[in-house]
């Protein structure tokens, strides 16, 4: 899996996606929020994409090291309207959930989708179940 394009631009999703295939550490912990905005007059389409992932070690002689951050990104991006509706349309059918896992908040010109999980399983679900969003977001930078 390559998770950066001719022009080295990292593609978020598909580099979260090679960490968590390419680590066995049950403490990671991830939160992953999409912003779609269309209240900006100089960039009327416009999206914010943040991902953190953390992680936990044990230790038994010191007990347990919280939230050593393992990757903290964000980036801008100004879309067209067409990109901007089908990325919305892929939100809007995203189901919240009962666990927190999955949180949508709607205004008037903004949207947002928090993803957040607590260990490897959750963040390997949410990202299988979220794909068609993902690998969408990551081709904007192609």
């Amino acid at each position: 899996m390559t998770f950066m394009n001719n022009d080295a631009n990292i593609k978020q999703f598909q580099l979260i996606g090679f960490i968590n295939e390419n680590t066995s550490d049950d403490h990671v912990i991830s939160k992953i929020s999409i912003v779609l905005r269309r209240d900006k007059i100089e960039a009327p389409y416009y999206m914010i994409t943040k991902i953190r992932l953390s992680s936990c070690i044990d230790r038994a002689e010191n007990g347990i090291i919280h939230a050593m951050d393992i990757l903290n990104h964000q980036r801008m991006y100004n879309l067209t309207e067409e990109k901007y509706t089908k990325i919305k349309s892929l939100i809007e059918d995203i189901s919240e959930d009962k666990l927190g896992q999955v949180k949508i908040f709607k205004e008037e010109k903004k949207l947002k989708l928090v993803l957040m999980s607590k260990n490897d399983v959750e963040l390997r679900n949410l990202f299988e179940s979220n794909r068609k969003l993902f690998d969408m977001i990551d081709n904007l930078i192609d």
